[in-house]
């Protein structure tokens, strides 16, 4: 997920900003429905294409339930018979969703360079194969409908894409997401097992800077963010790099930021081994405690 404009979380009691890491929640649900946040993880190697196919299914089956709630609000609001009987409240609304992947290599361009990427820009993307051999798959270009620059997914890389909708919790603007979605990746990074089943945290300790996304330091990135919100509904998200092989970033420009480096949780731990699913699993209970939700249903597909 690449980075979009940083908007500072200051409008909201219960918006802060990622540097309040011991806050419990930013938010809170306002209807039923979002009491409950599923977790679909899919554990095999996906590719980016699927991925997105999968994020939209979820999008659209929101987008489909608002028109339908405000089709129905609108019937009753001119007291027609249109509908009769129903009131938005009848209309059923789906749980917020957490969709988490590993995909093969693959360089997402964003809406900021949508109008500019040239085809022998892609072509570079496309034919680099880093030196180490790591992995020998040739990346794809796809362009996408998120905020920010290029960035890349691959091996080693968790992608988490939210998709929920922000008029279901109390004064939860898209900046208090972005925030939000920090304040997770650093109490992720800070308390998940170093060790798959293990107990003891890998307490790495990271931050955010004027560029947003997730850093060890000013200038190494360990994680980024990129949202897209259509009628109050997100989609996107972030991306954690646990162990992927870092020069398909390091060889390029990402996100924008020539003086920065993605940097990983194995560069940064080299003692680590908390896997991609471990990470997962922890993300997604933070994003929960923050969304002031006590019930997370999981689901592992493949």
């Amino acid at each position: 997920m690449n980075s979009r404009t940083r908007l500072l979380p200051t409008v909201s009691k219960l918006c802060y900003s990622a540097i309040h890491t011991d806050l419990k929640k930013k938010t809170y649900p306002i209807v039923n429905s979002a009491r409950k946040l599923k977790h679909f993880h899919y554990g095999k190697l996906n590719s980016f294409e699927e991925g997105l196919r999968i994020q939209e299914s979820f999008v659209l089956q929101n987008l489909e339930i608002k028109r339908n709630q405000s089709l129905i609000s609108r019937a009753v609001n001119e007291e027609t018979d249109k509908i009769a009987g129903l009131s938005p409240a009848g209309v059923v609304s789906l749980n917020p969703t957490i969709l988490t992947f590993e995909f093969e290599p693959t360089y997402t361009g964003g809406k900021r360079t949508k109008k500019t990427m040239t085809s022998q820009q892609v072509e570079i993307y496309e034919n680099f194969i880093p030196n180490s051999g790591k992995y020998m798959m040739k990346p794809k270009f796809v362009q996408v409908e998120r905020g920010g620059q290029v960035t890349f997914h691959g091996p080693g890389q968790l992608v988490a894409y939210l998709i929920l909708d922000l008029k279901s919790f109390h004064n939860f603007p898209a900046r208090c997401l972005v925030s939000t979605l920090e304040s997770a990746i650093i109490k992720t990074l800070r308390d998940v097992p170093k060790g798959k089943g293990g107990n003891h945290p890998l307490n790495l300790q990271a931050m955010v800077n004027e560029n947003t996304g997730v850093w060890v330091n000013n200038t190494q990135k360990i994680a980024s963010i990129g949202i897209n919100v259509r009628r109050s509904i997100t989609s996107h998200g972030i991306s954690i790099n646990v162990c992927p092989e870092l020069s398909y970033m390091n060889n390029f420009e990402m996100c924008g930021l020539p003086d920065s480096t993605a940097t990983s949780i194995y560069q940064q731990v080299p003692d680590a081994t908390c896997d991609v699913s471990t990470i997962a699993i922890t993300f997604v209970d933070q994003m929960a405690s923050l969304l002031g939700i006590d019930e997370v249903e999981r689901i592992n597909v493949n």
